[in-house]
């Protein structure tokens, strides 16, 4: 890849084989039949390279995979990889999703073990991409056997700037690299600082760039976000009005667009956040998750709403 292409690396460590079934009513200890079931490739860095792809941007996936599900995976993107096969073949996991009722359950398989030579590759492997990279984006949960500072590992290695979906301890630990972007929702970011429950999303955005992001977006679902850019300017992004089909995912969407946005298309960072909303919507359209269709993402743009928070 030339250095000159505006390629988005996209790291994640736990992609997941994705069967989304659909029920008139779904009763818990009886019966359930679906009246209809997609099984496609996810994950969080998955969907988020997958809208990368669907809005035509230079993607590049890195991920571990094993057994004949982690070939699914790998055969359903089209786009570029470099997959770190595990070396116990461990199979990659399998989630669900049940949609009834207008309400969307996840039954969620935790991934594997990996191994810390399988980790080690992985590393490897992005520190070699990442001569080729405008932006390296880490996105999901660690399987275990992962230390916990991996994502900062890489943010202090990245000569580029580092965006980080992440929760927990991983996400705690980034910071201190500070990333040029982290987009928790609000519970993740009360739960890695240690904030109060009461936290609103500007006092996490503010938190978070205490510890070290240089700018935080804050998502709070149906309520939209928040951004602090790292000049202390805050805004809140309001989404378009619809009716979901299924909701997971837009999160992934969200931060596709935003990449999309801010590092192919050089719009700025708060436009890029309003691209990436629309995004978010249009994959609520959609029966499964990390897929939008880009003629609903410019319908729903012009109905997304920023308003200044003082």
């Amino acid at each position: 890849m030339s250095k000159l292409a505006p390629v988005i690396l996209c790291v994640g460590l736990t992609p997941t084989v994705q069967r989304t079934q659909r029920f008139a009513h779904l009763m818990l200890g009886e019966v359930n039949r679906a009246t209809e079931t997609t099984t496609t490739a996810s994950g969080k860095a998955v969907n988020v390279a997958r809208v990368l792809h669907t809005l035509g941007a230079p993607v590049s996936l890195i991920q571990p995979l094993g057994g004949g599900s982690g070939h699914f995976v790998h055969e359903n993107l089209p786009f570029e990889q470099e997959i770190i096969w595990a070396q116990d073949n461990a199979p990659t996991r399998t989630c669900c999703t049940l949609l009834s009722d207008d309400r969307a359950t996840e039954l969620v398989e935790e991934a594997s073990h990996l191994s810390e030579a399988d980790t080690e590759r992985i590393i490897a492997a992005v520190l070699a991409k990442l001569p080729a990279a405008t932006v390296l984006a880490l996105s999901g949960s660690l399987p275990p056997g992962v230390a916990s500072d991996f994502y900062a590992h890489l943010c202090t290695a990245a000569s580029v700037p580092v965006v980080v979906d992440a929760q927990k301890a991983p996400l705690r630990l980034a910071l201190c690299a500070q990333p040029y972007l982290v987009k928790p929702n609000r519970q993740e970011a009360v739960a890695a600082l240690g904030l109060p429950e009461s936290t609103d999303a500007l006092g996490c955005a503010q938190a978070l760039c205490a510890a070290g992001a240089q700018n935080a977006l804050v998502s709070e679902g149906k309520a939209g976000a928040v951004l602090l850019t790292g000049e202390g300017v805050a805004w809140r992004i309001l989404p378009p009005e619809i009716t979901p089909l299924n909701p997971i995912g837009s999160g992934d969407a969200l931060m596709a667009g935003l990449l999309f946005s801010h590092f192919v298309q050089q719009e700025t960072l708060l436009n890029s956040v309003r691209f990436g909303t629309a995004c978010a919507a249009a994959n609520c359209l959609t029966l499964t998750s990390g897929v939008v269709h880009p003629e609903d993402v410019n319908q729903l743009l012009s109905q997304v709403v920023l308003e200044s928070v003082q």
